[in-house]
């Protein structure tokens, strides 16, 4: 891309953009969504610039399919929804477009956003006053795509692509990050994670999911930063949480949250010196059922990995302790994790039941013809053979027993329906671990 780039003048004396032509980069209108390439023109019809922006533009740049398809443009939300009946302006903090569509054959709802330009607040005396006023006016000051830009993330998600001319145009380096495989926060990352403590996860998050590495002064910031991440909302990480394993990121996020000294202000309910065997474990979860399973069961077992390690290493096992007293422990610890997840109390009893399932299991329960009728018996199974894994000695032989006994329940009319297939959970490669058993 490198001698085939140009620059363009930026607004506001900032650095020239690179332009990168449609004959240099490998995006094609056929892998953008139908939907998005719509709003996209409409806006240029009416002359508006517009522009496919971050995770989209990366993710096509790399080859992938991307997830979702976010908009920019110059256009105001009023504007917007002039030109799009199918829309509505969301947002108290940040006032933004949501553009509907129906798939005419399944019915199924897409919603694409349309955000406009914004740029930071000057921070004058006079601006100050009409701030404690109204403190929702910074992030709904209107700019241009330079000053925009600065607002982002990271330089791999401050990428935009134009269908006027099918250019793919960079401010901040981002091009250079994405060959290289860097992970960089825009701006002064220690700045930037007080700001908001959030990026530190999606920092490692990207790592995870891209295979790509830090930048060097980024993952400084981000361990420095990490006791910062105690200060957020709970409701807000869990729903960063629940956007990780619906991408197959858990594993590798815990891992990375575990080697930066991140892991005890992020998940304290998971101590380091389990935090492998809880990753084997998702590794399996994500592998395996994450894209059969619907995003709260896949919830539930991400929880039940967190928790299962230490409560095998403390009554796996020996004689059974008795389920009054795992259930104590189990509530304990998921008490622990509702303070930083706030869990639905539907989610949290299932996963008691899924976790004292697997024990019952380990510790040799006799009564199989009650067990094998509870819906959930597969995803104990599940758990169970994910942990001989990492434990063939102390679990190989309790696992063949309850294999063999599934084995000849398969054409049974009694078998529970599980939420995902039983060939799936019960046919799966083993890996390294069991070829050694």
């Amino acid at each position: 891309m490198t001698d085939s780039d140009s620059r363009q003048p930026a607004p506001d004396d900032l650095p020239a953009p690179r332009i990168i032509p449609r004959a240099h980069h490998p995006i094609s209108r056929k892998e953008i969504d139908r939907n998005a390439l719509k709003i996209l023109y409409r806006l240029k019809d009416h002359g508006h610039t517009a522009y496919l922006v971050g995770g989209a533009v990366r993710d096509l740049l790399l080859g992938r399919r991307p997830a979702d398809f976010d908009i920019a443009t110059d256009a105001s939300p009023q504007q917007i929804k002039k030109l799009f009946r199918n829309s509505r302006i969301i947002g108290r903090r940040f006032r933004l477009a949501h553009i509907f569509f129906r798939d005419p054959k399944s019915g199924a709802q897409q919603i694409i956003e349309v955000a406009t330009f914004r740029r930071e607040m000057e921070l004058t005396a006079e601006n100050q006053e009409l701030l404690e006023e109204r403190p929702t006016l910074a992030n709904n000051i209107y700019g241009t795509p330079a000053e925009d830009v600065r607002r982002r993330d990271f330089t791999i998600n401050a990428l935009f692509y134009t269908v006027d001319g099918f250019k793919v145009i960079d401010h901040l380096g981002g091009l250079d990050d994405l060959e290289d495989g860097i992970v960089r926060i825009i701006g002064d990352p220690y700045i930037r994670c007080a700001e908001d403590p959030v990026r530190i996860l999606r920092a490692l998050e990207f790592v995870a999911r891209l295979n790509f590495v830090l930048d060097p002064e980024t993952a400084a910031a981000i361990r420095f930063s990490a006791p910062e991440l105690a200060g957020v909302a709970p409701s807000r990480l869990r729903e960063e949480l629940r956007g990780l394993y619906t991408k197959g990121a858990t594993a590798g996020l815990v891992r990375l949250a575990a080697g930066n000294g991140i892991l005890e202000h992020w998940l304290p309910a998971l101590p380091p010196e389990h935090a492998e065997d809880t990753a084997r474990l998702l590794d399996g979860i994500e592998t395996v059922i994450g894209h059969e399973a619907d995003e709260q069961l896949l919830e539930v077992l991400v929880i039940a990995a967190i928790l299962l390690p230490e409560l095998f290493h403390r009554f796996g096992g020996g004689q059974s302790p008795g389920l009054g007293v795992l259930q104590e422990k189990i509530d304990a610890r998921l008490l622990e994790i509702n303070h930083r997840l706030t869990l639905p109390k539907l989610q949290r009893h299932r996963i008691t039941d899924i976790l004292l399932g697997v024990f019952r299991l380990i510790h040799g329960d006799k009564r199989v013809k009650r067990l094998r009728r509870r819906g959930d018996f597969p995803l104990w199974l599940f758990l169970l053979r994910q942990l001989t894994k990492r434990y063939p000695e102390s679990l190989a032989k309790v696992t063949d027993f309850w294999l063999h006994q599934a084995e000849r329940w398969q054409p049974a009319t009694e078998l529970p329906t599980p939420p995902v297939p039983w060939k799936q959970l019960l046919e799966l490669e083993l890996g390294d671990e069991d070829s050694e058993r």
